[in-house]
């Protein structure tokens, strides 16, 4: 019959001589020995359910000493008692020593820094957020070990959100091209959009494509459309050409005033009156829109609106060109503000012009609060060339069974 020996008290005197075997030392501390006789300092621990083991090195003469062993594992408590993780923290310890650095420890030294170049309060504060919140799952990644894959985890749940996204994939481009710059990672960026992000990241939702409440015609049934329309001679007709080509509200259009506008440089200044989000808006006119407008201020009937009514005190009604567009289509359910959306869908479909500027055309402007707080750029060169582009594809002779070309 054998017997089970109980295992020796580990004390300073015989640590370096007790067999094999794995021997408890207090504060989950274990004195491990090999048969072969090697002998180690081991820490063992649970982390959120799972058991984990640390080694401390070398049990042997030229290792740590019981007592130093002992005050390491107390150490490790400490950490797990702040909710640390020891073997982690220790870690991390060794890789800065050797010039690693933590992507949420680099982000934030270079948010500081690079946030004294912005004057405004919101950017900054955006930059914090994202820098902070949206790039949470990155922080605790070494930034050379950071992939494309680790890029597309903190992009994916923000995806459908363009402005937030394409922000958040700019931040987080720059801070690792900061990186490589101090010599932290290798020089391919993962978070570069051409050669790493497009191939695989899904198309985003554009704003617009969701929108209810106003049936709009396919814009390509626009051209035939603004052709039947050239061909009535009326005033109403004249001003339903205007909201088609300026992507004005009904009523901006209905109430332009002379004085609002300067034909000289081609442009509507409704100022904050009658803007329906009391923002400044300036409007660029396209060539067509401008050349009518030159033409009926020299036969102007008021001076005060460019298409008065009946007593020339007062604008004229929109329910002309709404029989217009009903009458010229045979479809009762489109309404004339939809024309803003058949802009959207043609320059989602047919172009390759920046959201945020099809958006300024539209008098939409992206981005959150804070975004809106700051964005006071008025982009007038760019969106007359987007509206200039879908004044020339409005207002061409319309072609049967033609597909429209891509611009740029």
């Amino acid at each position: 019959m054998q017997f089970l020996t109980q295992r020796p008290e580990i004390t300073a005197k015989n640590y370096l001589s007790v067999g094999p075997g794995e021997y408890p030392c207090g504060n989950n501390l274990y004195l491990i020995v090999t048969p072969s006789g090697g002998r180690r300092w081991a820490f063992r621990y649970q982390r959120n359910g799972i058991v984990k083991k640390m080694g401390f090195g070398s049990a042997k003469e030229t290792g740590l000493k019981l007592s130093e062993a002992r005050d390491k594992a107390i150490d490790a408590l400490r950490l797990l008692a702040k909710g640390t993780d020891p073997r982690e923290h220790r870690d991390v310890e060794k890789r800065r020593t050797q010039g690693s650095r933590q992507f949420g420890e680099f982000a934030e030294e270079w948010r500081r820094t690079y946030e004294t170049g912005m004057r405004h309060k919101a950017a900054r504060a955006k930059l914090k957020r994202i820098v902070q919140v949206v790039c949470g799952p990155l922080h605790k990644h070494w930034v050379h070990e950071i992939e494309t894959a680790h890029v597309v985890n903190v992009l994916m749940p923000i995806w459908q959100q363009p402005e937030t996204s394409r922000s958040a994939r700019q931040i987080i481009k720059k801070i690792l091209d900061a990186a490589i710059a101090h010599n932290l990672r290798p020089k391919d960026n993962p978070a570069d959009w051409a050669s790493r992000l497009q191939p695989i990241m899904p198309r985003q939702r554009r704003r617009g494509t969701i929108r209810g409440g106003h049936k709009a015609m396919d814009y390509q049934d626009l051209p035939a459309f603004m052709h039947k329309l050239s061909a009535i001679s009326t005033q109403s007709a004249r001003a339903l050409e205007v909201i088609i080509l300026t992507l004005g509200r009904t009523a901006e259009v209905q109430n332009m005033r002379w004085a609002q506008l300067d034909l000289d440089n081609g442009i509507w200044d409704l100022g904050f009156l009658g803007t329906k989000n009391e923002r400044l808006k300036r409007t660029p006119l396209p060539r067509q829109t401008l050349n009518y407008l030159r033409e009926a201020y020299d036969s102007r009937v008021s001076d005060e609106f460019v298409f008065p009514g009946r007593s020339l005190k007062r604008p004229m009604s929109n329910m002309t060109m709404l029989k217009y567009l009903k009458e010229l289509t045979g479809d009762d359910s489109l309404t004339v503000h939809g024309f803003r959306t058949t802009f959207r869908t043609w320059a989602q479909e047919q172009t390759h012009f920046e959201e945020e500027i099809v958006e300024h055309c539209l008098h939409h402007i992206t981005g959150d609060d804070a975004e809106k707080a700051y964005k006071r750029g008025e982009a007038l060169k760019k969106r007359l060339h987007v509206m200039q582009t879908f004044a020339d594809y409005a207002t061409q002779l319309p072609r049967s069974n033609v597909t429209p070309m891509k611009v740029a």
